[in-house]
């Protein structure tokens, strides 16, 4: 895959998300070297809600060459999620602030894009709460920003800007494009409709290889190579690290969690419950389902809330019909238009203990319903930091009776994933652990009344 002549000293992965950036430096048998983590920094307007790449690059170099100087760095991946957008002029410049997709859209711009929006069996995906779908993020900033937007030369997805900001070339990349856009058509493996009348096509950077080498980032003065790969969406590059152990529903978990059912049929997926498809590095379409797992979590649990929850405190809850009923955010993820209406119902958890336990028992809830939607793929491999969460598993195996369920013990999955596209695919696969399922007392009967007035709920 990786146009690097030889096996790396050492990669160093640069994985920016929307809560955290990592850089993680990897050797050549993907053990962890180094790593270091800062939080994500968003800036006010004007013009809107935005990201701050300086930060990250500073961070991100400063990061790199510290690495280098103990195991020499030869290979850099940017990593991101794939809800942003570098808008550049002729020079390079940012024309327009990277949007952040918790900015809130102008009412004019939800209507305006209502109108236009391409149709779901084209792009796979339903236009996202407030401005997570880069389409309309496009059309706002075009619409909004008449001074501003023409001067736009150059489109590239916030990983590729990365890469362009480390090495000068210009590029996009199909994993990010894919990341339901409304700009990209899965199954036609071409832009959509929607960025081809718009003219947005012909904006964007040439499409390459997320594997592919760019340049190399001298300014970075580096004892290794330093050469810069094009980069990978993040979501992806975790279902790259399990793609050897299809079929299988991956559920990449964080901020979100993310289903591929790597066996889901796309003519079946369902617009309502949050499903859409995802694009592999190859180019290809795979079903997915995904909701706000790692901020709902937060949100049931506390912000500061760090007490890690217990399956005793679980069963209690359930004996008691303490029910957090969805949705804690604007997506309703399964359970359709349950957006913002989340709610407990019953004695409400009074601890730390309690709320976190009752965020792990309603996470779980959603996650089942999730991937009981996609399909009935049996291997059900969790990925990320919900991987650590041992009654957060307990439950989801529980719910998920006729499936198999394990939890991955590669640490630092999607950074993993990006890693691999230096190593042209080699290296160990990925270890997992079976996950029992320990909780029965009441569960089912409890899920039941759960389903039930989360149905009741709706309108």
């Amino acid at each position: 895959m990786s146009a690097l002549a030889r096996i790396p000293h050492s990669i160093a992965v640069i994985d920016v998300g929307s809560t955290n950036t990592k850089v993680v430096q990897f050797g050549p048998d993907f053990e962890v070297l180094n790593q270091r983590s800062t939080r994500a920094v968003r800036l006010d307007g004007p013009p809107y809600l935005h990201l701050d790449p300086e930060t990250v690059l500073r961070f991100a170099s400063r990061a790199i060459r510290d690495f280098d100087r103990i195991t020499p760095v030869d290979a850099i991946v940017p990593c991101s999620h794939g809800s942003a957008l570098a808008l550049l002029d002729r020079s390079g410049d940012l024309a327009l602030a990277i949007m952040s997709y918790l900015a809130d859209v102008p009412d004019d711009i939800a209507w305006a894009y209502a109108r236009i929006e391409p149709p779901f069996p084209e792009v796979l995906a339903p236009t996202n709460p407030g401005a997570l779908t880069l389409g309309r993020q496009l059309l706002w900033q075009e619409t909004h920003f008449p001074r501003d937007f023409p001067r736009v030369r150059h489109i590239l997805p916030y990983a590729q800007y990365i890469a362009f900001r480390l090495c000068g070339t210009l590029a996009s990349e199909v994993t990010s494009l894919g990341a339901q856009t409304h700009l990209w058509a899965p199954r036609a493996r071409d832009y959509s409709t929607l960025a081809r009348s718009r003219g947005w096509a012909d904006l964007m950077a040439p499409v390459r290889r997320a594997d592919e080498v760019l340049g190399t980032a001298p300014q970075l003065r580096l004892q290794g190579q330093g050469k810069v790969l094009c980069g990978i969406h993040d979501s992806n590059a975790n279902y790259l690290t399990y793609e050897a152990l299809k079929p299988l529903v991956l559920l990449s978990t964080g901020t979100w969690i993310i289903a591929f059912d790597s066996a889901a049929e796309l003519g079946e997926i369902d617009a309502l419950r949050d499903q859409v498809s995802n694009t592999t590095v190859s180019g290809a379409p795979v079903g997915c389902a995904r909701f706000m797992g790692g901020e709902e979590f937060g949100r049931v649990a506390g912000a500061d809330n760090r007490t890690t929850p217990s399956l005793n405190t679980i069963t209690a809850l359930i004996g008691r019909g303490t029910l957090a009923l969805p949705s804690f955010t604007d997506s309703g993820g399964p359970v359709p238009n349950s957006g913002s209406r989340g709610r407990i119902l019953g004695p409400a958890p009074e601890t730390d203990q309690e709320r976190a336990g009752l965020a792990a028992l309603y996470t779980a809830q959603m996650t089942a319903v999730t991937v009981q939607g996609l399909g009935r793929t049996q291997r059900v491999v969790v990925d990320g930091p919900f991987a650590a969460n041992d009654a957060y598993l307990s439950v989801l195996a529980s719910l998920l009776p006729d499936r198999e369920v394990y939890r991955s013990r590669v640490p630092v999955g999607s950074a993993r994933g990006a890693a691999l596209l230096a190593l042209n695919g080699a290296g160990h696969g990925p270890e997992t652990e079976a996950v029992a399922a320990t909780v029965s007392v009441g569960l089912q009967a409890y899920n039941t009344q759960w389903l039930a007035r989360a149905s009741e709920q709706l309108p």
